[in-house]
């Protein structure tokens, strides 16, 4: 008798865990909405690209400035050495 009153309520657990799952109404296609927020999503990780992209042209431009500011800076800085040099002797 136990066996068979365990086996029924197994049963209605199982099968009420089922028609709960069935009323949920999950789709595997997503809806209008989900949709519009993903092209949205999209389109801002692609403007977050293109603006890294811009930032790292804009990066190596400036650090090849420096470079060329700094080496305008030891050549004038050797120049200077040489007329101070020319004017001690």
């Amino acid at each position: 008798m136990r066996k068979l009153y365990r086996t029924v309520s197994t049963l209605l657990v199982a099968l009420f865990a089922v028609s709960m799952f069935s009323f949920i109404g999950c789709t595997k296609y997503a809806n209008e909405q989900e949709l519009l927020a993903l092209e949205e999503q999209k389109q801002a990780a692609v403007a977050a690209e293109k603006t890294v992209e811009e930032r790292k042209k804009e990066k190596a431009k400036l650090e090849s400035e420096l470079l060329q500011k700094k080496k305008e800076l030891q050549d004038a800085k050797k120049e200077l050495e040489n007329v101070k040099r020319r004017l001690a002797e």
